[in-house]
């Protein structure tokens, strides 16, 4: 018997057990216009949003924008936007998630992208465009990337998030619309300032007139996200359909933490996403960096170490004495002295919550999909802290076998065929060498050549070593030599 798929007709089969909204979807509006409609996003900030509507909150329902693929929007669209968020902690609960409204495509219709982010009942936009998203070379905009230059030229057919964003300014601009608060919802020191810088690189060549009108009635912040969120698989889906009785073709499944810090700068009307667990605050960076580097580097960390190990989840990786012992060391000794920590905090305490959700099994979060994109990631996330460590004589020696093992993960990813990033294709010309020494230049396409620890004799030549020992002897044989010596 064919079985049914999650809808709103299909909502009242649903077992008690599962949680669904309890408000109409027509009651709503879509007051948030969403870049990046991914897994992190629907278990996430859709959440939030959800539980207010659930409040009553009506105008907090989400247009979702897919710059690209159709397939979240194909997914959803027969499921009227519905979809399933499996919390998996020691048991797994279930909740259908109503916050999405309508998803677009921009690359199929890109001046209803435009329009609906100039829409005046628009009072929010926020993205989960992943770093690539930003087009960063070095920590500013890459005016050569091709996307970028293309929107340059041209805003008819946006390119780029900025492209859009811009696009719909100068719309709002000319109608005279309400304020916009612009907020970056991704693993960004500052997104919300590349935003801005994005948006006003292209204004200045299209429409300069818009300028001030933006910096009167529009407002680009930050926040701090937190949630651990991995890849749906087939697993997944059928897990759900049996506990839905219900088919669902896009499920998310995610640990039972959730945190969301918002820099507390907003244009005109502030969602009230307080009243749904997330924090407002006046400096959002202290915050921003201590997850940066203690949970995304841990995150990369045990991904490269892991991966070498020959693991297919982090916690895995966690398993083994010797790589768990490192990234704890690591985070504790090398970047826990070099990294401030706001007075509610704790960092030690804070690593160990990390490496306690990192060890969660029933959270099956690949390596190979926190290795994705890395030649970006630890842009932000390891090399700014090596620098930190030098400049004030603190210990660099396990962020020195990091950078190592890195290096050994890009090119073991790369041979293996099992290699995502946006440097491929440069990784593999260095390989085609047949150059055995391939550290200084594959630390340089991942942008390390514009931080002095590149020029620091001594710690590259430890890099180098750790690099040798790591080929010798396998990372777990490495790792003991680290200790021991």
């Amino acid at each position: 018997m064919k079985i049914e798929r999650l809808s709103i007709d299909t909502l009242r089969e649903l077992s008690a057990a599962i949680k669904r909204p309890s408000y109409e979807p027509a009651s709503i509006t879509s007051g948030i216009v969403h870049f990046g409609v991914g897994n992190f996003h629907r278990a996430h900030q859709a959440v939030y949003c959800d539980t207010l509507l659930n409040q009553g909150e009506t105008k907090w329902g989400i247009t979702g924008i897919s710059m690209r693929s159709p397939g979240m929007r194909d997914n959803l669209t027969p499921q009227n936007y519905l979809y399933t968020l499996a919390s998996l902690g020691e048991a797994t609960s279930y909740r259908i998630i109503g916050a999405i409204q309508n998803i677009l495509v921009a690359a199929e219709s890109p001046q209803s992208v435009i329009d609906v982010v100039a829409d005046n009942q628009t009072q929010l936009v926020t993205t989960t465009i992943t770093e690539k998203g930003y087009y960063l070379t070095s920590g500013q905009i890459d005016l050569s990337n091709i996307d970028i230059a293309q929107d340059l030229k041209s805003l008819n057919v946006p390119q780029t998030t900025y492209g859009y964003l811009a696009a719909a300014l100068i719309k709002r601009c000319t109608n005279q619309s309400s304020p916009l608060t612009i907020l970056c919802c991704d693993n960004m020191h500052a997104g919300g300032e590349h935003l801005l810088s994005g948006v006003q690189i292209l204004l200045e060549r299209h429409s300069p007139e818009t300028l001030s009108w933006v910096k009167a009635n529009v407002v680009f912040s930050s926040s701090m996200v937190d949630r651990v969120t991995p890849a749906t698989n087939q697993q997944l889906k059928d897990q759900v359909a049996e506990q839905l009785g219900v088919f669902d073709a896009a499920p998310v499944a995610a640990e039972p933490f959730i945190q969301w810090i918002i820099e507390n700068r907003f244009a005109g009307v502030r969602p009230p996403f307080d009243r749904a667990g997330a924090l407002f605050v006046d400096d959002i960076a202290p915050y921003e960096r201590i997850k940066l580097r203690f949970l995304n580097a841990g995150h990369s960390i045990l991904a490269a170490l892991g991966y070498l190990a020959g693991d297919q989840f982090i916690h895995e990786a966690l398993r083994r004495p010797r790589l768990a012992r490192f990234a704890e060391q690591a985070l504790k000794l090398n970047v826990m002295p070099v990294t401030p920590v706001p007075e509610d905090v704790s960092g030690e305490t804070y690593i160990d919550q990390v490496l306690t959700r990192f060890r969660n099994g029933n959270l099956p979060y690949a390596v190979l999909q926190v290795g994705t994109d890395s030649s970006q990631k630890i842009q932000q996330r390891l090399l700014p802290t090596i620098d930190d460590a030098l400049n004030h004589g603190e210990d660099s020696s396990y962020l020195a076998f990091v950078l190592s093992a890195w290096v050994c993960f890009i090119r073991k990813a790369l041979l293996s065929d099992d290699l995502n990033d946006p440097m491929l294709d440069a990784f593999a010309e260095v390989i085609s060498k047949n150059d055995s020494d391939d550290v200084e230049r594959f630390l340089k396409l991942a942008g390390a050549d514009k931080f002095s620890f590149f020029s620091d004799a001594y710690f590259m030549a430890s890099v180098q070593q750790f690099h040798r020992n790591i080929n010798e002897v396998g990372i777990e044989q490495a790792i003991d030599t680290f200790f021991n010596t």
